[in-house]
């Protein structure tokens, strides 16, 4: 992305470097993608660094939400900023349940290859399922949106969204304390391009932040 995006987490998973599986906030993922040094989702400190308290598996949070937004094939293929629309706030809506449960899917027939942010999400999504982790919390919810399109009918364009999400938990390892992560109340942009046949999410990005949610305002997603 070429605009200096705010350094602030909303997310999604956990910053700290204690988390053995190394996955980024999305902050890091922008700062990347800005030519910035951020860390590896595939870098795995020491031992001696996760310092977290040992608890008992049995206390962790559960996987939440484990049902989430069905895929708006409608949509996708529906040249227009209705169709465009719907395809952005899904990719966020379904956010909490992909991170929940590992069901990359869904984001995978959203998202184009190029989006770097967003591919980086389903690399540390399905890195942290493969290891037997998961999230509690962290939904999205889209206060409200609008697609500006280039062409008629548009081929690509610019969808803004003023969202909240909730605080999040992420479990990397059940017998370690779980990360605790804020939540975020804000505003956020997505490229989204026409590739001949349907919608594919090229880039977002984050231009405008209230700060961490606290109590975590935002609704469910799913």
């Amino acid at each position: 992305m070429k605009r200096r995006t705010q350094q602030i987490i909303i997310a999604v998973v956990a910053l700290a470097l204690v988390i053995p599986f190394g996955a980024v906030g999305l902050s890091q993922v922008f700062g990347k993608s800005n030519g910035k040094d951020a860390p590896s989702a595939s870098a795995s400190p020491t031992a001696e660094q996760d310092t977290r308290p040992a608890v008992d598996p049995s206390s962790q949070p559960d996987p939440s939400p484990t049902s989430g937004p069905k895929l708006p094939k409608d949509a996708l293929t529906d040249q227009s900023e209705d169709g465009a629309t719907k395809v952005g706030t899904y990719l966020l809506d379904s956010y909490g349940y992909m991170m929940a449960t590992g069901d990359v899917k869904g984001w995978g027939e959203v998202v184009d290859s190029n989006c770097e942010v967003c591919t980086t999400f389903l690399s540390n999504a399905t890195q942290l399922h493969e290891q037997g982790g998961y999230q509690s919390g962290g939904e999205f919810t889209v206060k409200s949106a609008s697609f500006d399109g280039a062409g008629d009918p548009p081929t690509s364009g610019t969808l803004s969204v003023e969202v909240t999400q909730k605080d999040a938990q992420i479990v990397d390892d059940p017998k370690k304390q779980a990360q605790e992560v804020d939540g975020f109340s804000g505003e956020m942009q997505m490229k989204l391009n026409w590739d001949g046949s349907q919608w594919k999410v090229g880039d977002m990005s984050i231009t405008g932040a209230d700060g961490a949610s606290g109590g975590g305002t935002g609704g469910t997603g799913g």
